[in-house]
């Protein structure tokens, strides 16, 4: 008998306690059963479900690579705000009531304490995140291994899954950096598998944790939101009668725990949180640019897939699994009723992720999961159509070259960011503003040099966003933001004693930078301005 603590939510696992997330991909077919009638049964499904060498292979390459990527070529612009307000928190400070942070909190407190146990570095976090995107690929393996059960396109299906999502464009540039994708990730697909699991299983426990890690993907990143609407109406309606109102409550009442920091915040300060969670997208998100330029914007991005090969391949593989019927000894209902989940899951993230202005291609990220699972699946409803006494190899071998190509066509693409990493240039302009500034001087750069420096920015200007918007000064104040008149008023004055600012940044002429600052230097295309003239 089990005696882990979890002994209630592992009883369908005997010989392996606590092991809840294996339990949420067992087969449908043993969704209703008596434990100890079934425990023979039991024993030969584990031992069938055991992971191959091969993907375990495969799965540990795929987290070898995008570990690697982390720790020498991933970078993001706006990744310096993120792991910036992680290091205030640390220091002391709180989201919103001390400094503008336009995002969901969960992940900063989270980020921040890896980094007060891992290291205070951006290497750390990039090393959390691409495990997190890792996680999240083995599990959507494991889901699909599963689910193929009984198909000789087994290892097929579960390998091309793998390498769907792991080679992606998307997880292997955005799953691998400060923000909140990686994490998000697996979140988002732990909860998918939670809810499938509790769907024919008397109590709650899979329901509550499946909540809990769609709240936690919410409040972490707010653009994963539809998920946790979507698995509760899929759960209301396909849960048994008498558990539907039950398991629905459990969902809910997980989903709301991870907010409980964010209402914290919002007790103590309701309008700087409201104002940041809420109405800067709402009202001012990108108001600093046209708004035919966002929406200009918005569409360049929505035609970009036309000219994706993976994108491309993605869709249409996805397509023909949900509408191209497949056969019922591969298929039984419970699974046709999980792949279709998949696509409510697909189509309402990217109707969710069109609609903001501007949109931008990083943040389809979220459907990666779910398509990547589709399109595996299609590959075997296309192989047994056209090519029913084809090995599967032979069919999902040309598609996988032809998927990969998409990464490589990336790859020379962006050539020279492999030969100069932004996050090594990141780090020499951080040493050279360390040797010209004194440990209290004040410095302008911005959050990614800051960070890179350990250096704390000036009061208001936690974030550059913040000072794009255009809102009286008052207002400003309260949000704990500093104007961008006044930050050019300080650079004219020589108010700070180092500066970095872009050599063909219009504001070195407009505001006599050069005259103004006796020291000066050029690196990697800016200006390390010091030592500001009486």
């Amino acid at each position: 008998m089990c005696s882990c603590p979890l002994r209630s939510t592992c009883r369908f696992f005997p010989e392996h306690p606590g092991l809840l997330l294996a339990g949420a991909i067992s087969s449908p077919s043993l969704y209703s059963y008596n434990p100890a009638e079934n425990r023979p049964a039991m024993r030969n499904q584990a031992r069938d479900d055991g992971i191959p060498l091969l993907l375990w292979v495969l799965l540990a390459s795929l987290t070898a690579l995008l570990l690697a990527f982390s720790q020498t070529v991933a970078f993001f612009g706006d990744e310096g705000f993120h792991l910036l307000a992680a290091r205030l928190v640390n220091a002391g400070k709180r989201l919103y009531l001390d400094f503008f942070y336009p995002h969901a909190p969960l992940y900063v407190y989270i980020s921040a304490a890896w980094m007060r146990v891992v290291g205070d570095t951006w290497r750390s976090v990039h090393a959390l995140t691409a495990l997190c995107a890792s996680t999240s690929i083995a599990l959507v393996t494991w889901y699909v291994f599963t689910r193929s059960r009984g198909s000789r396109w087994r290892l097929a299906n579960a390998a091309s899954a793998a390498l769907l999502m792991g080679l992606n464009i998307l997880v292997m540039w955005y799953g691998t950096i400060g923000p909140p994708y990686g994490p998000s990730l697996v979140l988002i697909v732990a909860a998918f598998l939670l809810v499938v699991a509790s769907v024919g299983r008397v109590g709650g426990p899979q329901s509550f944790l499946a909540g809990v890690c769609a709240g936690t993907a919410a409040a972490s990143l707010l653009l994963t939101a539809p998920v946790a609407p979507i698995l509760f109406l899929w759960l209301l309606r396909h849960a048994g009668p008498g558990d539907r109102f039950k398991k629905g409550a459990y969902f809910l009442a997980g989903t709301g725990l991870p907010f409980l920091p964010l209402l914290w915040l919002l007790g103590h300060g309701p309008r700087e949180v409201l104002f940041d969670v809420v109405g800067y997208h709402l009202l001012y998100r990108a108001t600093w640019v046209d708004r035919s330029v966002s929406v200009l914007q918005s569409l360049r991005t929505l035609a970009s897939w036309l000219n994706s090969t993976q994108a491309l391949l993605l869709i249409l593989l996805a397509t023909v699994a949900l509408t191209v019927p497949p056969s019922p000894s591969e298929w039984d209902e419970q699974r046709r009723r999980e792949f279709r989940l998949c696509g409510w899951l697909v189509a309402g993230l990217a109707l969710c992720l069109a609609t903001p202005l501007p949109t931008f291609p990083h943040y389809f990220i979220l459907v990666v999961p779910f398509v990547s699972i589709l399109a595996a699946l299609g590959m075997n409803v296309l192989g047994s159509r056209l090519w029913p006494s084809a090995r599967p190899l032979y069919v999902v071998l040309p598609l996988l070259v032809l998927f990969a190509l998409g990464l490589a066509k990336l790859a020379v693409q962006q050539r020279e960011t492999f030969y100069a990493p932004p996050w090594a240039m990141v780090e020499e302009l951080a040493r050279e503003v360390n040797r010209v500034a004194p440990p209290e001087g004040l410095v302008h750069a911005s959050e990614a040099v800051l960070f890179a420096a350990r250096r704390l920015p000036p009061p208001g200007m936690e974030n550059s966003f913040g000072s794009l918007l255009r809102l009286p000064p008052e207002q400003l104040a309260r949000l704990h933001v500093l104007p961008q008149s006044q930050i050019d008023a300080w650079l004219a004055a020589g108010h700070f004693h180092t500066v970095t600012i872009g050599t063909t940044d219009p504001r070195v002429q407009a505001l006599g930078l050069l005259r103004r600052y006796a020291r000066q230097e050029q690196l990697h295309h800016f200006y390390i301005l010091s030592d500001p003239v009486p």
